[in-house]
């Protein structure tokens, strides 16, 4: 029998797909980021070729690889295990249907796969488990691993990632690092687990404390039954979230192409093929979202948006526009007139993942805020309060929010004027109606702060300055085009807008709130009706550079990458040890051939400003002590000083985080000795006194810097019992230093500390220091700074 010739473009399509297979399967276990991520664009425009007919089978096995390749690839990690088998799985089976060598993909038959039971990590304390919860959790058909050590659970994360967290009171402290570790590990596209934090009872300040650090519940008081049922509704209260996608589309190969990619990512969908069907869809089908297409065979996509806006329970959702129109106008209409995003036909996996899971994301975001109620009875659609607008400032200027946040305020022209015309009940009406239609914007994810009845303050995320400019001046637009009040008084309502970036370096929150303000009241001068942004007294590149870089690096996470630690010894005069340091913190630019240094000085601010200094001390801490793990073998009475901020000391959780971090490191706790400075404990020294107890119940060493004169709040704090070393520098610019500097080494000697004088430049005073009994020296003269931990030679006590 004849066979019919195969087309050319299949031909070139299947050559294409067996060659990406081919090379995925050899890539797949060594996993090189670089390449991988290559590999991933290929699959991902292999994927788009719905257009071609006989490759069916060939875009589906692309899809799914290039969906489940995306969120690996975004993250630029090293894949584990589970991750790296269900690659080689999904290339196999692409490499089976075009024909491709599949000989290196063996291992994808016995590919490690999650459990299908959910598994539980539950993590206490050798002396606190919960009696029966881990008999509980397993009738139920939970998978249950119990760890009391947070290190070793983070560890075994990388084989079976679990799907939820039960954490007792003492693990809370690590439990964003936890968390973390499983958004990193998941082979279910880094999605989160649900958190159960199980606390004593009674203290609202822990309860705090656990939800601020990532419990989705927290459990007070609770028994094994009672925590198993609170497991189980968070898991079914994500069940019920499961997103529902309506693609309004006539192009039949489009609109299965985005099921087939949406249905990959968990996501249900339904697909209409003309307006009318699709609007009658809305009421049945109930979408979290809409796909649709801007020219309909029935209607314009346009109309059938302000349709789909014109139904109250309709208000929140997301409509994302798909055409191949490229007039940029019409595209700016289709997001002024009720459209969220605009994707461009053909379009790429990704793309559309992005832009359907991003929109879908920040509508829960909005729902969940809209839950209070107001003195009427009605929801409130994203109200926040001031308290939580600060929060979110902060947020944004950590980096947590996206690369371009902008605060903005709203405020609507001309009051007086309006309510003259409306009288007093009628303008109440219009308030309550402006408010809850800015709070229903779904580009205000973060919620709306009211300022008043006609004030509005919120933040909005964008992709940069230039879609700020447009996104601002859309809304403002958006809200003054539609009408107000109803058809018997319907009103013209004007807004002026001002608005700023609100992720700079260098700028205050009360600041940034100011000038925001001014702004709006500058564009009111000006007639109203206009928006206005703020820009900056100082020129960009008036900001030093360092201060730029240490704002970019600590708005993250911090890593190895982009931080330094140095050291110098501790000469001994008296003292008998030689393995002790003192340790220089630093941040650095990553992946830098000459990293610069910013120094503790520049730092310190940013991060206050930022409100992070506790986490860099908490991360300097955790990096010191795994270190100093490594160096003990070397040098057994291995100490090194770390200076932290007064900031760790008044945090009240700092005591309990430390213990249980240097538990979990199997660090020696006598091997630290933290260094906080004495100048700022001066105001509450009974308080400051308390906390270094409390610091010093985790084992490790105390030690206060920053001596300035003999003063009697400054002898007070050289006797501290607490203390076991007081850091006096050999120079300060207070008269008669040198008295003084004697005074407080005798001080503190006569109450049994350790003295180090700091800034030995020279080797001239070391005879003096000798006399006055100091015990260790540190400077120039005596050791450098050096990347490593080297023990230097002791000077000779004459």
């Amino acid at each position: 029998m004849d066979e019919s010739p195969v087309p050319a473009p299949v031909r070139k399509v299947t050559a294409q797909a067996r060659e990406l297979a081919s090379r995925g399967l050899m890539l797949v276990d060594a996993w090189p980021v670089v390449e991988i991520a290559q590999l991933y664009e290929q699959v991902d425009n292999l994927a788009a070729a719905v257009d071609v007919p006989g490759i069916e089978a060939i875009t589906a096995a692309a899809l799914e690889l290039a969906v489940y390749l995306a969120s690996l690839v975004e993250a630029g990690k090293q894949a584990n295990a589970a991750e790296r088998a269900r690659a080689r799985g999904l290339l196999g089976q692409l490499a089976a249907i075009c024909g491709a060598e599949a000989a290196a993909s063996t291992g994808g038959a016995h590919a490690l796969r999650s459990s299908q039971h959910r598994v539980v990590y539950y993590l206490r304390a050798d002396d606190r488990e919960l009696p029966g919860l881990v008999q509980q959790l397993t009738h139920e058909h939970f998978v249950t691993r119990s760890f009391s050590d947070l290190n070793r659970a983070m560890v075994e994360v990388a084989a079976l990632p679990p799907h939820a967290l039960v954490v007792d009171e003492g693990f809370v402290a690590g439990l964003a690092r936890m968390i973390e570790a499983v958004e990193r590990s998941s082979g279910e596209e880094h999605r989160r687990p649900l958190v159960l934090a199980l606390c004593d009872g009674g203290d609202v300040r822990q309860r705090l404390f656990a939800q601020r650090s990532g419990a989705d519940a927290v459990l007070e008081g609770a028994d094994a039954l009672h925590a198993t049922e609170q497991v189980m509704g968070l898991f079914l209260r994500r069940s019920r979230e499961d997103a529902r996608v309506l693609i309004i589309d006539d192009d039949a190969s489009m609109a299965m192409f985005c099921a087939t990619v949406l249905g990959y990512k968990g996501i249900t969908t339904r697909i209409e093929h003309n307006a009318r069907d699709g609007l009658a869809a809305l009421g049945e089908f109930h979408p979290d979202l809409v796909l649709l297409d801007l020219y309909l065979p029935d209607m314009n996509g346009i109309e059938v948006a302000q349709l789909i806006r014109e139904r109250p329970e309709m208000a929140l959702t997301p409509i994302v526009f798909m055409s191949g129109e490229e007039d940029i106008e019409k595209r700016f209409d289709a997001i002024r007139m009720g459209g969220d995003d605009f994707l461009a036909k053909p379009t790429k996996p990704r793309h559309l993942l992005a832009s359907v899971t991003g929109r879908l994301a920040r509508v829960r975001k909005l729902s969940v805020s809209a839950r209070p109620v107001d003195a009427a009875g009605g929801l409130r659609h994203g109200r926040i309060d001031r308290a939580t607008l600060v929060h979110e400032i902060e947020r944004a200027r950590r980096g947590e929010l996206g690369e371009c946040v902008v605060l903005l305020m709203l405020s609507v022209d001309d009051v007086p004027a309006l309510a003259k015309r409306l009288g007093f009940v009628r303008t109440g009406d219009l308030a309550m109606q402006v408010g809850t239609a800015i709070a229903s914007e779904p580009a205000l994810k973060t919620g709306v702060c009211a300022l008043g009845d006609f004030s509005f303050i919120s933040l909005l995320t964008v992709s940069g300055e230039g879609a700020a400019a447009i996104a601002t001046e859309n809304l403002r637009a958006r809200l003054s085009g539609r009408g107000w009040m109803d058809a018997s008084t319907a009103v013209r309502v004007s807004f002026s807008m001002g608005w700023a970036r609100a992720d700079e370096p260098g700028v205050t929150i009360d600041d940034l709130l100011g000038s925001v303000s001014d702004a709006v009241h500058a564009a009111q001068g000006q007639g109203g009706g206009r928006s206005e942004r703020v820009l900056r007294n100082r020129d960009e590149n008036e900001i030093a550079p360092e201060v730029r870089l240490a704002h970019a690096i600590l708005r993250r996470p911090l890593i190895a990458e982009t931080t330094q630690f140095r050291f110098r010894s501790l000469v001994p005069l008296r003292g008998q040890l030689t393995s002790q340091y003192l340790a220089d913190f630093a941040l650095v630019a990553p992946k830098a051939s000459h990293a610069m240094r910013i120094e503790r000085a520049v730092f310190q601010p940013i991060a206050c400003s930022l409100n992070v200094m506790r986490a860099v001390d908490r991360w300097q801490v955790h990096a010191l002590g795994r270190r100093t793990c490594e160096e003990s073998a070397l040098q057994p009475d291995l100490r090194v000083l770390l200076p932290l901020s007064i900031d760790s000391l008044r945090d009240p959780g700092f005591a309990q985080w430390l213990q249980a971090d240097l538990h979990g490191l199997h660090c020696d706790a006598d091997m630290l000795a933290l260094v906080f400075d004495a100048t700022a404990m001066i105001d509450n020294l009974a308080q400051a006194n308390r906390a270094l107890e409390a610091i010093q119940t985790a084992g490790v060493r105390l030690c206060l810097s920053g001596f300035t004169d003999f003063g009697p709040d400054q002898q007070r704090l050289c006797r501290l019992p607490s203390i076991y070393a007081n850091l006096i520098p050999w120079s300060a610019a207070g008269k008669d230093w040198s008295a003084q500097r004697a005074r407080l080494i005798a001080e503190s000697i006569k109450h049994g500390k350790i003295v180090v004088v700091d800034g030995v430049h020279d080797p001239a005073p070391l005879g003096d220091l000798f006399r006055d009994g100091a015990h260790y020296v540190i400077g120039d003269a005596l050791a450098q700074w050096s990347d490593r931990l080297r023990p230097a030679g002791a000077v000779a006590k004459s």
